[in-house]
């Protein structure tokens, strides 16, 4: 089958590996980076591009795919958070007898600034919709297309542990992810017991220094959703925080590397589940990790993950089991051994999704 898709496939991003395990399927892939426009135009004009929802950008995004489903001739088109993606451009992929499939890895109905007026005008004209979002799915029901449910998983390519002697990976409890004001009083929390702790990820460097920018103001306050925040110096989490994202194998060494992996959920959406839910194990650390339905279904608490429902139950946790290897190392092995036999993997999530395309 020929497919084209449409996502952010740059290395160490979660769309480049579903286009991978729709390689590794033994289709021909012909992919599409449609944030590599808003890459290439100035900030100012990203900002206003995006709030009118018209411009150059979405242009070159819409010309470009119909220009490679012309040119590709695509069976079917996989559309990945294609907030941009017009109507009209999706009746011509139709005439090209493409079938259509949109998903993305974030909440759509539920986050009122992940929406557009363009992708809720095309939204109900795929063919199949796929949601990982189980809180969404009479939403993605009432647009009256079939529907199905695609949980996150991991890329056993990138995913897998990374062993290594470099200290700087090295670490009691880890976490990767982005800043939120819940994560950022629990993981001061863990280090002000003297846990051994390392932080990567985006918009936690106003800690380090405590300079206020209208910038940081404008995207914390995005990211706090309604919580309180102040933007301040931390010494405890500035000595924790290691630096923004990483990816590829240093992404893999960073969870590796940390014996215990926590598991945040973010406030401002209900998640049940993560991406990191299955990286973490899949990497060979102990998943700590919000208790939810999902993260039962998915890993035996005590057996091949532990979960917390309060910041004083996480510190009890960790106490416990950084100092009990042999607890820790049994419930880490567990839960790879799940991640493995659960078939966890995306291209095991991809097969199934097709599948289910190929008998709608």
């Amino acid at each position: 089958m020929k497919v084209l898709f449409l996502g952010e496939i740059s290395p160490g991003q979660t769309s480049y590996m579903r286009m991978r395990a729709l390689t590794r399927l033994g289709h021909e892939v012909k992919g599409i980076n449609t944030i590599r426009p808003w890459l290439q135009a100035s900030w100012l004009s990203r900002q206003i591009q995006r709030r009118l929802q018209v411009g150059r950008v979405i242009d070159i995004i819409n010309d470009e795919v119909l220009k490679h489903a012309r040119e590709f001739r695509p069976d079917l088109v996989w559309a990945e958070k294609q907030e941009f993606l017009r109507a009209e451009t999706l009746t011509e992929l139709h005439r090209l007898r493409a079938k259509t499939v949109h998903f993305t890895p974030d909440p759509y109905f539920t986050i009122a600034w992940k929406r557009t007026r363009i992708m809720d005008e095309t939204i109900s004209q795929f063919n199949l919709l796929l949601y990982c979002k189980s809180y969404e799915k009479r939403s993605y029901e009432e647009l009256g297309k079939p529907v199905f449910y695609m949980p996150l998983g991991y890329c056993d390519e990138a995913h897998r542990p990374m062993p290594t002697d470099d200290a700087q990976w090295s670490c009691a409890i880890g976490f990767l992810g982005g800043w939120e004001p819940l994560r950022e009083r629990a993981l001061h929390a863990v280090a002000g017991v003297g846990a051994d702790l390392k932080i990567r990820g985006a918009y936690w460097d106003f800690l380090s220094d405590g300079q206020w920018t209208l910038r940081r103001q404008i995207i914390l306050k995005q990211l706090a959703g309604d919580e309180h925040f102040r933007i301040h110096y931390d010494s405890l989490l500035a000595k924790a925080w290691q630096g923004g994202e990483v990816y590829g194998d240093d992404y893999a060494r960073a969870l590796t590397g940390a014996r215990i992996g926590i598991g945040f959920l973010r406030r401002t959406w209900p998640d049940q589940h993560t991406t990191r839910s299955f990286e973490i194990p899949a990497c060979g650390s102990m998943l700590l990790a919000d208790r939810t339905k999902e993260h039962n279904e998915f890993f035996e608490e005590g057996v091949e993950a532990e979960y917390f429902g309060s910041t004083e139950e996480m510190l009890d946790k960790i106490a416990y089991y950084t100092s009990n290897e042999p607890a820790r190392r049994r419930i880490a092995e567990a839960g790879y051994r799940r991640c493995i036999e659960g078939r966890y993997a995306y291209i095991h999530r991809i097969a199934a999704a097709l599948g289910h395309i190929a008998r709608a």
